[in-house]
Formats: structure tokens, sequence, C-alpha cells
């Protein structure tokens, strides 16, 4: 009985940002979206690997969906911290839905060519560029303090728990309905998210107006609060470094799945939900803590685990392994990223937190220079090799980050020494 009221309480604290309304419609409004957002990524990668079957293709696709973060992350940051929520995320969600249906448009009706699909995912990565930043924005006004990491480590799962989904029934429903079925069973589930943003309630925001400052100017501040903040400046560093050289991985599964592994369709779609299932565990694991102290280490420690991860990845000719070790590698992001994510939210004054996090989320603009570059040394080493000095490279980068932070605890406390010496 004793050791049942303890997994009750246990359970209760982990689900405990969803006892607010506006958050659980949130949550829940995302997850069907999240699940076919996913299928179309995975129809989208077997649509270009089956007719190019190049990876250096692959990383161009991914550059183009993800550039759009890097070129316009600020401004969309800036236009978040302007804009009345409600209006700007159910305009981003009718957009994203209108470019699902004319891709299962050009794909059910055989016009589909390369060039339609690297337009397509430009557009798409320019409205998640807005609608990301102020998804996570919001979570900030919907649950109190005490409950934004829990917040935030439940979302990331959830998106997890979708990136399962969504890959393990795109394998199937490729093979049943094709890559048109995906496409447009992601176009249809865009109406649940625009349902749950017409019922829930947006707290009050007062949003600057361009009487008070010029927009640009206002994009500019940003940039000076992250330049001015040493902590924020190096998690921030860090994330670009791991997306740089380390996120693109996940693009590069195709030739896994086909060239190392012998498999098709469904293959890919294990390989895919396999870093979902690590996490989602790992996001559960954080969402369940009451306070996580000395969150830099743990940082650091968590893209530690996720080099080695990737590395043993790379080496590896065996399904159950591969499985294994992508499962790890999901973990090990999630944790990386759900805690960076709150460390910013945290410390961020709320009339710059859309700014701020534009800026944490242009992450996946480095990402689009990341699939470039790891397609183009896949093409000279070979995709294992290339995945693997990806690996070296985020260990090294987060090895700098301590680095930097042991040199700023020196310095303030030599600063300290000196003052009481005077």
């Amino acid at each position: 009985m004793a050791l049942f009221e303890r997994g009750l309480v246990h359970l209760t604290r982990t689900l405990s940002s969803l006892r607010h309304r506006n958050y659980r419609l949130l949550f829940f409004g995302t997850s069907l979206s999240h699940v076919g957002d996913f299928i179309q990524a995975m129809a989208q990668s077997w649509l270009v690997w089956t007719m190019t079957g190049s990876p250096f293709l692959l990383g161009v696709v991914g550059f183009c969906q993800a550039l759009p973060r890097l070129l316009l992350g600020a401004v969309g940051g800036a236009i978040v911290d302007r804009v009345e929520r409600r209006r700007l995320l159910l305009t981003t969600q009718v957009l994203a839905m209108v470019q699902a249906f004319v891709f299962w448009a050009l794909v059910y009706f055989s016009w589909i060519e390369f060039w339609h699909v690297l337009v397509l995912v430009l557009f798409l990565g320019t409205v998640n560029t807005i609608n990301q930043t102020a998804r996570h924005s919001l979570i900030n006004n919907l649950v109190p303090r005490e409950d934004l990491m829990n917040a935030i480590a439940l979302n990331s799962s959830m998106a997890n728990l979708a990136k399962i989904i969504g890959p393990s029934l795109g394998g199937v429903l490729i093979s049943v309905i094709g890559i048109a079925g995906c496409l447009f069973f992601n176009a249809v589930s865009f109406l649940t998210i625009i349902a749950t943003l017409i019922v829930m309630e947006f707290p009050a925001l007062k949003f600057r107006t361009p009487e008070e400052a010029p927009f640009w100017q206002e994009v500019v501040e940003g940039y000076r609060f992250l330049r001015g903040q040493r902590r924020l400046f190096s998690i921030v560093l860090l994330t670009y470094g791991v997306a740089l050289v380390g996120t693109p991985y996940s693009r590069f599964l195709p030739v896994f799945a086909t060239d190392i592994l012998h498999a098709g369709p469904s293959t890919f779609g294990l390989l895919l939900a396999a870093p979902g299932i690590g996490a989602v565990i790992a996001g559960l694991g954080i969402a369940s803590f009451g306070r996580l102290r000395r969150r830099m280490h743990f940082v650091a420690m968590s893209v530690y685990a996720f080099s080695l991860s990737l590395i043993l990845f790379s080496f590896s000719r065996s399904l159950p392994l591969s499985i294994l070790f992508l499962v790890f590698v999901g973990a090990s992001n999630i944790a990386f990223r759900a805690v960076t994510n709150t460390v910013v939210q945290m410390e961020t004054p709320p009339d710059l937190l859309g700014r701020m996090l534009s800026l944490y989320f242009m992450d996946k603009g480095f990402w689009s220079f990341g699939t470039l570059f790891i397609g183009s040394l896949a093409h000279v080493v070979g995709t294992p090799r290339a995945i693997a000095s990806a690996g070296v490279a985020c260990a090294l980068a987060a090895s700098v980050m301590l680095y930097q932070q042991r040199q700023a605890r020196e310095s303030q406390a030599a600063e300290s020494l000196k003052r009481v010496a005077q």
C-alpha cells in the first residue's frame, strides 16, 4: 500500500503542470498534430531518398527546412513579443495546414519534382520559425514558475512520443496508403490544434506598440541582452554547436536503413522512432525532478552521453543495437534540450522571452548548415564515418563550455577575494 501511495505521489509530481487547464489544452491539442508532423517528415525523407538516392540531396532538403530558423529567428522572436499570440498561432497553423495539403496534392497527382520539395520545406520552415517560438513562450504564461521545468519536460515528452508513434505509423502507412496518404493524414491533423487554440483562454499580456520601440531596435535589444548574460550565452552557443554537427544525424537515417542495415521503410520507421522512446523516458524523468542542481554540469554530461551514443550507433551493423544506441541518443538529447530550455526561460525577463527563445531555437538554423556539411562529408568518407565525426565534435563543444564555466568561476572568485582584500 505504501509503495502504491509513493508511486501515486511520484506520478502526481510528474504530471503536475497538467492541472492547469490552458496548458492541458495546449498539451493535448498539439499531440495529434505532432504525430502528423513526424509522419510527414518520414514520408518526405523517404520520398527524397527514393527520388534521388543521394545522401547529399537529403542534406540539401534538411538545409532548406532549417535555414529560415537561422535567417529569421530573431525577427520571429520580435514578432512574438509584439503580436497577440492566439492570432499568431492560428495564422501559422493554418498556413502549415495549407502547405501539407499542397504537398499531398503534388504527390497524389504525380506532379512532384525535387524543386517542389525544396520550396515547400522552405515555406514550412519559415512558418515554424514563428510558430515554435510563440508556442514555447506561451508555456511560460500558462503555468507558475515552479511548474515550468515540469511543463517543458512534459511537452518534450509528448513531442517525442509523437516521434515514436509517427514514424512507426508512417512506416506502415507508406506500405498501405503510400506517401500521399501520409501527407494527407498530416494535413487533417492540423484541425485538432486549430480547434484547441480557439477554445483556450489566453492570458492577458502586454505587447509593445510600434510607438514604444522601433521593430529593429527590439531585434538588436535581444542580441545585446544575450551577449551580456554569460551563462545564457554559453548555453546558446553549445546548442548551436550540437545542432551544427550532431542533430543532423536524423536526416541520414534512410541511408542507414537501406545501405547499412539493408532494409526498407518499416526499418526506417523503427530507426526514427527509437530516439523518441529514449526522449519520452528522459523527459518524464526530468519532469519528476523537484529541483535540478548544477544545471550546467547536467547539460555537459548530457551532451557527452549524446556524443558517445551517436558514435556507437555509427559503428553498429545490427538492427537491435542500432535501435538501442538511438534510444540513448534520444534520451540524452532531450535531457540536454529540456534543461537548457528551462534555464533560458527562467533567466529571461518576460518582455524579452520571445526574442530569447527565438535566438535559442535558431540552433535549427545551424542544423541546416550541418545537414549540408554532414552530407558532403558522407559523400567523401561514407555516412557512418561522418556521423562518428559529428559525435566527437559534440563532445569537444561540451568540453569547451565546461572550460569556459570554470574560467568564469575562477574569475568571479578572484574578484571576490580582491574586494575582500580592499
